[in-house]
């Protein structure tokens, strides 16, 4: 072919592909956002969209009058707030409709309905009758109840069973939230919290079984949102007012046992759901988090715009105390009045929230970080969305790896990432780790995990829709979509290297590096085949191995020797774990995840014997962080060197997909950073362990799990766990951070800047 006419070919080629992309550009605008058909919305004041004034207002009802509403329908809707709920932002999203309350007369259901109704509870009315607090019930409209209404008007939106279940694959049901009336009538009868929170497991288990029926109902998406962390809101802030400062969280301002009950609540929930979803792998249930973000506005509100803090009132009783809120004059009353900007509010009336607030979450509900797991994430769009914007708009290459999804994960490592190897054989004596209240989040139980929930391999897999990783160890698991070969205490390094240096007795455990990858080529047989089957298979997994090196470094310094003997180590430890990837690599392994180390200078472990042992002096901490320099200069260096390593690696393998995580800079803006993160602003400082022990709540004999170490109420609200370990939110953190790139180099979910 001549020059000119290989220049009209790719001209032609380029018109036709600028007219595919505009013509798909507007394609997507008008229809790829369509990705549900319909929302079902069921719940209480925080997404009544009118059921409760259809057949009237009721004279009482302060939320049906002005200036409810006066943001985006400049009137009262029967809405509680000034605008817009999450439930409508939502919609918008998809382009439908806001759903209608489920009462209103001559309303068109098939785009969804509201069946919210301002009071509603998860328990039934009887079982308030029965704890003596019927009078704080006037609302009968509990979650059967409004499931009811739902069967009731399902035959006017789909006649066959086949009609219907195609109809409702493509629906979104947001079941919530539902519980926050469940606790407000037995508080304010004046029924002791811990008698209160008794109630949680029924209030949850009701939930539970109110989503079990709409799933048979045909419901396949399904949100349930947890509750609202109470002790933030004016109205309990006013009505339970302390003199004493040890009730409230010194940072936010907040009651603690409210904020605690909420917690509990929605750990259980979580907890429950996973249960639901086991049950029902064809289902898609996402746990939608009110707590998270509200924190998050109290902690920092600026960052979202709100002028005027979280903890006041834009409608109330003005010059009502610090929160703007008096019972006798609630907004929509007499004597009560607005703001003059709701969007600078985190609090509408002192009970719910400003349109601002809603959207917020809202967002973190459809992009996350505000669901687990996000309600876009994992959801796709239609086919001929697909067609147009895969097929025609990005490379082959490229549309593959936007739709990647891992067949199985393979981990590697230690007590970071150990989800029970230690103690499949049984539980040492000696091992607290085995002990509650590790597991305590999640779980409900210990795991063998050393966190009081999920660990990051535990998020990476809930990423990508696998199962939580078995341990390699366990008696009749699968292991056919990965295996967890993680043992706590390993190294990267060998027994006998330790041995040889006269430091055997300090390395207790011999699942090192390379013995683990001998446990997972002695598990092959057993997940692929034939040698081509696994090399497909592992094409199409991800490894991860590490973090190794921590305990590698620990043995020598536990054991008093110089720091010029544990850099002297370090040529080594990078030759092994160099040694650990390019056998993944010959074994098939192209995504390979890399940690780093933990910046150890800043951990209570360490920190509680700073003096004692390592003997630092005063110029020997960080001036911001409080952290022993000398400590994280250590990890630094390992840190740097492994990077070269990879780097290096890189360039010889470069079919493979190496990635380097980091675990050093999340944990130090942890330390910097706390509120952003909603840990509480303090001195490194473990949750769980012995009470009273210094500034680090730490002792090495009365360690957590041991009789005389006790918990936080919240473990969300730290980011170290027992001194050695992280919290369950702080791997959270550092997973995203690892999937999405703020903590990784690449990312783990491929974008174009990053595939190979």
């Amino acid at each position: 072919m001549c020059q000119n006419q290989k220049q009209m070919a790719s001209s032609s080629f380029a018109s036709l592909f600028s007219v595919l992309f505009f013509f798909s550009y507007f394609f997507t605008i008008s229809h790829c956002q369509d990705i549900y058909n319909a929302i079902f919305s069921f719940g209480d004041s925080l997404s009544d969209a009118g059921n409760l004034v259809v057949n009237g207002v009721p004279k009482e009802l302060t939320t049906a009058r002005s200036p409810y509403g006066m943001t985006y329908f400049r009137k009262p809707t029967g809405r509680c707030s000034d605008g817009r709920l999450v439930v409508d932002f939502l919609a918008e999203k998809f382009g439908l409709p806001m759903p209608p309350p489920s009462k209103s007369k001559d309303a068109d259901f098939k785009n969804g309905a509201n069946f919210a109704i301002t009071g509603a509870t998860a328990q039934e009315y009887s079982f308030f009758k029965q704890i003596g607090v019927d009078q704080r019930i006037w609302n009968t409209g509990s979650i059967q109840t409004q499931i009811q209404w739902f069967e009731d008007l399902k035959p006017s939106l789909c006649s066959s069973e086949e009609e219907c279940e195609e109809y409702l694959s493509k629906a979104l049901f947001v079941v919530g939230e539902f519980g926050g009336n469940d606790y407000n009538a037995p508080i304010f009868s004046g029924i002791a919290l811990d008698q209160v929170k008794t109630y949680v497991h029924e209030v949850v288990q009701a939930i539970g079984r109110g989503i079990n029926r709409l799933i048979k109902l045909g419901a396949r998406d399904i949100v349930v949102p947890g509750v609202l962390p109470i002790g933030c809101f004016p109205l309990y802030l006013t009505l339970y007012n302390s003199s004493s400062q040890a009730d409230y969280n010194s940072r936010t301002g907040c009651l603690r046992k409210f904020n605690s009950l909420a917690s509990s609540h929605n750990e259980l929930l979580k907890r429950h759901l996973v249960k639901i979803q086991a049950k029902h792998p064809k289902t898609r249930i996402m746990y939608g988090d009110y707590f998270t973000p509200t924190m998050q506005f109290v902690t920092h509100p600026a960052d979202f715009g709100f002028s005027n803090g979280a903890l006041k009132a834009c409608c109330g009783a003005p010059g009502q105390g610090s929160y703007n809120f008096n019972l006798d004059e609630k907004c929509g009353e007499n004597g009560a009045s607005s703001c003059q900007d709701p969007s600078t509010y985190v609090s509408w009336d002192g009970i719910h929230m400003t349109e601002a607030a809603y959207k917020t979450i809202a967002n973190g509900w459809l992009k996350g970080p505000y669901a687990d797991p996000p309600i876009l994430r994992g959801k796709a769009p239609t086919l001929l969305c697909l067609l147009f914007l895969v097929s025609f708009l990005l490379p082959p290459h490229l549309a593959a790896e936007q739709n990647q999804r891992y067949a199985a994960i393979f981990n590697f490592g230690d007590s970071l990432v150990d989800a029970g190897n230690l103690i499949q054989n049984g539980t040492p004596d000696f091992l607290a780790t085995a002990k509650y209240p590790y597991g305590m989040t999640y779980f409900g139980k210990p795991t063998g995990r050393c966190s009081d929930g999920r660990l990051v391999i535990d998020f990476i897999c809930q990423e990508f829709g696998l199962p939580l990783l078995p341990p390699s160890k366990a008696q009749n698991a699968t292991f056919k979509q990965g295996a967890n070969f993680a043992i706590t205490g390993a190294t990267a390094l060998t027994t006998e290297f330790f041995e040889n240096l006269g430091l055997g007795s300090v390395v207790w455990n011999s699942g090192d590096l390379h013995t683990q990858i001998k446990w997972f080529q002695d598990m092959k047989p057993s997940i692929c085949g034939t040698p081509k089957e696994c090399k497909d298979l592992f094409s199409r997994s991800l490894f991860v191995l590490g973090e190794f090196g921590g305990n590698d470094y620990n043995a020598p310094l536990f054991a008093s020797r110089k720091f010029k003997e544990v850099y002297g180590m370090m040529p080594h430890v990078m030759k092994s774990i160099s040694d650990g990837i390019e056998k993944l690599i010959a074994e098939g392994a192209v995504d390979i995840v890399v940690p780093g180390v933990l910046p150890v200078g800043c951990f209570p472990v360490y920190l509680s014997l700073s003096v004692s042992m390592f003997k630092i002096k005063k110029e020997g901490f960080g001036s911001r962080s409080g952290c022993m320099k000398k400590f994280n200069t250590l990890a630094w260096v390992h840190n740097s060197l492994l990077r070269q390593t990879i780097a290096q690696l890189r360039g010889k393998y470069p079919g493979a997909r190496i990635i380097y995580a980091d675990y050093y800079s999340p944990a130090i803006q942890f330390i910097l950073h706390p509120e952003k993160f909603g840990f509480d602003k303090q001195i490194p400082r473990a949750c769980c362990g012995a009470p009273g022990e210094g500034v680090y709540n730490f002792n090495m004999t009365a360690k957590c799990g041991e009789p005389d170490a006790t918990s936080c109420p919240d473990p969300s609200t730290h980011w170290s766990w027992d001194g050695i370990h992280l919290t369950e939110a702080a791997y959270g953190h550092i997973a995203r951070g690892w999937l999405n790139g703020s903590f990784a180099d690449p990312p783990i979910v491929p974008t174009e800047s990053s595939s190979r």
